[in-house]
């Protein structure tokens, strides 16, 4: 941005509005933490952003930063630190922009999206704000790049269910596009999001997953290549597709672990492969001996 378009002002943080940061997943514990020893020891280096309007300056970016703000105030240590390095914890450095409105509504995108956490449904909402302020997409692309562009717009489409999905960083943003491509009824698509959530929840709760996103595999399940042998058998038995019978024998023979020469064999001959036994899953009851 030009100097002639924007301006720098030390404002005191009770004139800060937080209402209007796009930004919706507030920081963590730590990661604020960490920004509170760094101001105390060397104050804030990078300004806030913020929108100035007649109620005061409504933040668009720096969240983490006023935070730690608030953190430093409450640590005695910390405050100590910062009163001997002279950091003002009042006052705060911020970036004002004069700009037209497609400048201001970029500002927050450039701050967020490269250096702190905004996930793509805020970054979203907010290219949206700006094709409707005029913006051209073709810009946009060159940003963003063309398949980033493409998933934000296609992120735009999800039901709101699915974007709060992904907020909650309980689904990736490419994962939840991909799939309602293959399942675009939402209520479907809604109907198998929430069994995988269910799904990872318990797998959460028991210590066999160490965090809660919804994958590809806990919505398809594992597609291990016995695992697709095994369903594509199981469809063509329902099914009446033309040569059916032939792939049927060849997928029962390499479910009964037929060697290569004998499965060509076979179908050569025209030989019927049947398929194997179910086999019965759990342990196996031990046989009573004698001195029972």
């Amino acid at each position: 941005m030009s100097a002639k378009k924007e301006s720098i002002e030390w404002v005191a943080i009770g004139d800060i509005v937080l209402g209007s940061n796009p930004r919706t997943i507030k920081p963590g514990k730590d990661r604020i933490n960490e920004y509170a020893r760094s101001i105390a020891l060397y104050g804030i280096l990078v300004p806030l952003i913020a929108d100035k309007k007649d109620d005061g300056y409504h933040l668009q970016a720096g969240y983490t930063r006023l935070a730690a703000i608030e953190t430093l105030k409450g640590d005695k240590a910390l405050s100590a630190l910062a009163a001997l390095n002279n950091v003002d914890l009042e006052l705060v450095p911020v970036r004002i922009y004069h700009g037209d409105e497609k400048g201001r509504l970029m500002l927050p995108i450039i701050e967020n999206n490269f250096h702190d956490v905004m996930n793509e449904v805020d970054v979203a909402n907010q290219v949206k704000h700006l094709l409707d302020a005029g913006q051209e997409a073709k810009s946009l692309e060159e940003f963003f790049g063309k398949q980033k562009f493409a998933l934000l717009l296609s992120v735009l489409a999800l039901p709101t269910e699915v974007q709060e999905l992904i907020k909650a960083d309980r689904i990736k943003a490419s994962t939840a596009v991909k799939f309602a491509k293959e399942i675009p009824e939402p209520a479907k698509l809604l109907k198998a999001l929430n069994k995988a959530s269910d799904k990872v929840e318990a797998l959460y709760k028991s210590g066999k997953r160490k965090n809660k996103r919804i994958t590809e595999g806990v919505l398809k399940g594992k597609q291990t290549p016995m695992k697709v042998v095994n369903d594509v058998a199981t469809e063509l038995k329902r099914s009446k597709l033309e040569g059916s019978e032939l792939l049927l024998n060849f997928l029962h023979g390499l479910q009964s672990g037929m060697d290569a020469q004998s499965l060509l064999d076979a179908l050569a001959d025209g030989t019927a492969i049947a398929a194997p036994p179910v086999k019965k899953r759990g342990r196996k009851k031990k046989e009573a001996t004698a001195e029972e």
